[in-house]
């Protein structure tokens, strides 16, 4: 497989990928290849290869009858997802201080973040949002250095990413969680890391306690609805 080949292969994934984080592709839909090489204008030998790397990633999933469907994340998925989360994204976080701290690029393009995430928050903008959420978090963990912390939280953002438009449609969520990406920021411009391994297990806590809220409190909604 040549470069350009490759690079190609992995600009599908994360198209389809991007599909699927923001619902276009909703969880149950079956992925027809024959849908998917017109859309991407692509054969099948490539779409297929993109289908089985996603399913790897546990994206979607096949079966013989089935073939291949997007796969659902439940609450005790979202809990576990977010378990992992707390601990690594705050380890990464901490190993990444050191070298943020000192590199004037990586510090203002956090800041920028912030400021951009604020001004969505004020729009609503809620996908745009999301968008910046995952640059911020993607900068502090690939700073890290570490290149297994990296491979397992690209795959876990992604995944959260899925549900997280849920949780900032949760009143004052998105506010704050602003603020929390200001605290977050703040620690790194001290070279705080232990302050930054806090402010990262605190936000992501929360996040998560505000989304059991959620779910929980429409469950009952949801069940009325139907009767």
């Amino acid at each position: 497989m040549s470069t350009g080949e490759k690079i190609a292969l992995k600009d599908l994934c994360d198209s389809i990928r991007m599909e699927i984080v923001s619902r276009n592709f909703p969880p149950g839909m079956k992925l027809s290849e024959q849908i998917l090489c017109s859309r991407w204008n692509v054969s099948r030998t490539p779409i297929r290869e993109a289908l089985r790397h996603l399913e790897s990633e546990g994206f979607i999933s096949s079966s013989k009858h089935k073939g291949f469907v997007v796969t659902s994340i439940s609450m005790h998925d979202v809990e576990q997802i977010y378990t992992i989360m707390i601990n690594l994204d705050s380890l990464a976080a901490r190993l990444a201080t050191p070298f943020i701290a000192r590199d004037a690029k990586k510090l203002e393009r956090l800041r920028a973040l912030c400021e951009e995430m604020q001004g969505l928050c004020g729009m609503k903008d809620i996908e745009g949002y999301m968008r910046k959420n995952l640059e911020f978090h993607s900068i502090i963990f690939r700073a890290s250095e570490n290149r297994w912390i990296i491979k397992i939280l690209e795959n876990l953002h992604s995944h959260t990413n899925r549900f997280i438009l849920k949780a900032l449609y949760i009143p004052r969520r998105m506010d704050e969680s602003v603020q929390e990406h200001f605290e977050v920021l703040r620690c790194i411009e001290k070279g705080d890391e232990r302050g930054v391994e806090k402010a990262i297990a605190v936000h992501f806590s929360r996040s998560l306690g505000d989304l059991k809220n959620e779910i929980e409190l429409s469950a009952p909604l949801r069940t009325k609805e139907m009767d």
